[in-house]
């Protein structure tokens, strides 16, 4: 058992990143109180932005008792400041970083643990600070003198007008290069490694190939829009899919989704495949060639794999689509009326009230979900049900899965007012 976990804390509730620990914030008379695993913390007027380090060792949360504000770290707290932003971690977890107000209309600065904090500010975008994926490098957008900077390991890049929102900030894999969206006078371009690239009316997505060696982003001139792929421009459609633009694993190819008119076009390497209503989640295999994605016709949604159209159904999960190890196999939940169930190379399994958690072993040999039946909740392997039942069953949010061993399993289980971490093998 790791913790009390009465309904009411439910909505405060946070699973760290391995699955293993639950954080919730409890009433305490007028006051609040992280809990951690169970071990209930000093209570503090107000507790927000509840927060696991990627490593899941590591937890942090903003507090106030009167009118200041201080982040706690694993129970020890932090500086008071008049407010402060939400914790930031570093991807190795060895790194944390927030956003902190010293008083009413003062300028504002980026406050690293362990470190002196840095320059102060008029604003810092958004509150938002990115780390590269390899943790050596810190990034976040600033104002000062009317005018929008992006800070990188506190050197300035710019000055712009403003900065991108939607767009947010990138590093390659190895840190070496960044890009982000900025406005210039009037127009839009994408700034790289501090080299500014073609003005446009207006940008969207950006992403970078894994290997940090191409970028692409969409951009607009006029009311059309064209991803731009490494300087090189596509095709112009009316619309791109939001979340659609990504490399595949080995960089070598581009995939997203585009509008003309009011029909819907797969892209792949800038050639529009077939129409329609609506095309969704995509998503490459582990293997870089496999591609599948969410196409909808008319009221009806179906997964589409290279090109080729699968069995039509009500819904298809959103972010369900998985892939095995190898890809070789494909699953993903669909919903038909009231019913749910899971689909794995095309079959359809048991059909239950709600299904999540979907994935394939390591070595690709069985698949598991989550299941709920009335008020049960337990697991299915290779659509056999497993013999626990539980009030609930939760993971990771918007996680599949997470496998110990090429057999072994984890998640966390409710059951009768307390949470336990359950452990299983597949065979």
């Amino acid at each position: 058992m790791l913790a009390p976990f009465p309904p009411e804390v439910y909505d405060s509730a946070v699973v760290s990143p391995d699955g293993r620990r639950i954080a919730y914030i409890q009433q305490a008379d007028a006051r609040q109180a992280a809990v951690i695993d169970g071990n209930r913390e000093q209570a503090y007027d107000r507790i927000v932005a509840l927060t696991f380090s990627p490593n899941s060792q590591w937890y942090a949360y903003a507090a106030s008792s009167g009118d200041k504000w201080r982040l706690v770290v694993n129970g020890r707290e932090q500086p008071a400041y008049f407010r402060v932003g939400r914790p930031a971690f570093s991807p190795n977890s060895r790194r944390l970083a927030y956003v902190a107000l010293p008083a009413e209309d003062a300028p504002v600065t980026v406050v690293e643990v362990t470190q002196s904090p840095g320059k102060s500010y008029e604003q810092i975008f958004e509150g938002r600070i990115v780390f590269s994926p390899d943790s050596r490098r810190m990034a976040y957008g600033a104002r000062a003198g009317g005018k929008w900077y992006l800070v990188v390991d506190g050197q300035e890049i710019g000055p712009y007008d403003f900065l991108g929102s939607a767009s947010g900030i990138h590093f390659s894999a190895d840190g070496a290069r960044v890009a982000f969206a900025a406005l210039v006078g009037t127009k839009w371009c994408v700034v790289v490694d501090g080299q500014q690239q073609k003005m446009y009316d207006n940008l969207a997505d950006i992403t970078v190939s894994p290997d940090g060696s191409r970028l692409a982003y969409a951009a607009m001139t006029g009311d059309r829009w064209q991803v731009i792929v490494d300087g090189q421009p596509h095709e112009a459609f009316d619309g791109i899919g939001e979340g659609t633009l990504q490399f595949s694993t080995d960089g070598a190819t581009l995939a997203y989704a585009a509008r003309a008119g009011q029909k819907w076009h797969p892209v792949v390497d800038g050639m529009p495949g077939e129409p329609y209503d609506g095309v969704g989640e995509m998503r490459f295999a582990p293997n870089g060639h496999t591609l599948a994605y969410v196409a909808k016709t008319g009221v009806a949604e179906m997964v589409v794999v290279d090109g080729h159209p699968g069995k039509t159904f009500d819904e298809i999960g959103g972010g369900t689509l998985v892939f095995s190890a190898g890809g070789r196999q494909l699953g993903y939940v669909a919903r038909v009326g009231r019913a749910a169930f899971a689909v794995v190379d095309g079959v359809r399994q048991h059909r239950y009230d709600m299904v999540g958690y979907l994935n394939f072993t390591p070595d690709g040999r069985h698949h598991v979900y989550a299941a709920t039946e009335g008020a049960e909740a337990f697991t299915v392997i290779d659509d056999r049900e497993a013999t626990h039942r539980y009030d609930g069953i939760w993971n990771v949010p918007e996680a599949k899965f997470l496998f110990d061993s090429r057999a072994k399993f984890h998640y966390l289980g409710i059951r009768e007012g307390k949470i336990y971490l359950v452990e299983e093998e597949a065979e």
